[in-house]
């Protein structure tokens, strides 16, 4: 499991009344980055795999998002982590890079630019 570090975006929103709608938009930008990491990271033979990297919200609330994104394949692990009993099974991680050194600046990045846009709309200058 990857864990984002959110406690100053945290602290910021209990002085703004958000909703959990505007909740959604603001982590949806983030999350927005990271499926599209793993959509072009996941290796491709059916398709399956990248057709089924999701949002898999498990809270959602006026205050916290708790977003699960990925695959829902059940041998995505094994791309992932690849496969002991098969050496022709290679690793090829597409979800930890997604979340991970650049593309987690990028993404932490575009909740803040989301954040800043939702600002704007509640006091225009």
């Amino acid at each position: 499991m990857i864990t984002v570090d959110d406690s100053g975006f945290v602290a910021a929103i209990k002085d703004v009344k958000l909703t959990a709608s505007d909740m959604l938009n603001i982590a949806g930008a983030g999350s927005a980055i990271v499926k599209g990491v793993q959509k072009t990271l996941v290796p491709v033979d059916s398709g399956a795999t990248k057709l089924s990297v999701n949002d898999h919200y498990i809270v959602k609330t006026d205050t916290k998002i708790e977003n699960d994104i990925g695959p829902e394949t059940e041998y995505a692990p094994y791309i992932e982590h690849g496969l002991v009993t098969k050496p022709n099974y290679p690793i090829q991680p597409f979800v930890v890079p997604s979340a991970t050194g650049a593309n987690k600046s990028r993404a932490l990045n575009a909740i803040t630019k989301a954040f800043g846009v939702f600002l704007r709309k509640q006091w225009p200058t």
